[in-house]
């Protein structure tokens, strides 16, 4: 039986995007459940990933920019201390369910041909940084804009900094991972 190839939208598949509501506390609180997700679950499998293909620094990577998805949720809770534990969004559960679904494949993609994996996995970390900084989170500072709530548009514009730095980092190491392997070659 034949392993199916991962490819970079299946990969894609595992991030979950925050929703905007109508109500801007469910908006904060899909929000805070995907920056959790992205701290709890998805970098971390990448950095397990980057581990396993003997990519110490690439994890660790993916490990620091899990640490500040959390911060994220931190800045945003201080500010809706009511949201507590928030509800699991049905995209972030498509999202877990389709890490699990493709994990153990991965794990014997990375044995095959590490590059592959490692390299997706950091395209997907660049399209996942940019779709929030780009398109996700402008939507949310400028609906916290149009309410007249200064203080969580400054959060959410924090945020949209931090990730744009966040799709640089994995850039510059995308660039890098490339040139070391191309060198290689």
């Amino acid at each position: 039986m034949s392993m199916p190839e991962i490819t970079e939208d299946m990969i894609f598949e595992c991030f979950a995007a925050a929703r905007k509501s109508d109500d801007m506390g469910k908006t904060a609180s899909s929000f805070v459940d995907v920056e959790e997700y992205e701290n709890e679950i998805m970098y971390p499998e990448f950095a397990r990933w980057a581990s396993k293909a003997g990519h110490p620094d690439l994890a660790k990577l993916f490990r620091k920019v899990a640490g500040e998805e959390k911060l994220h949720a931190v800045w945003l809770r201080e500010l809706y201390s009511d949201i507590g534990t928030p509800e699991r969004g049905e995209d972030t559960q498509r999202a877990i369910d389709a890490l699990e679904t493709i994990r153990a494949n991965c794990d014997e993609l990375i044995a095959m041909n590490p590059d592959s994996v490692i390299e997706k996995a950091l395209m997907v970390a660049i399209r996942v940084e940019e779709r929030e900084y780009l398109d996700i989170y402008p939507r949310f500072r400028d609906q916290a804009l149009a309410n007249n709530d200064e203080a969580t548009a400054q959060v959410y514009q924090r945020v949209i900094d931090s990730e744009q730095q966040h799709a640089e980092w994995f850039q510059g190491a995308l660039d890098s991972y490339r040139e070391t392997h191309l060198q290689m070659a």
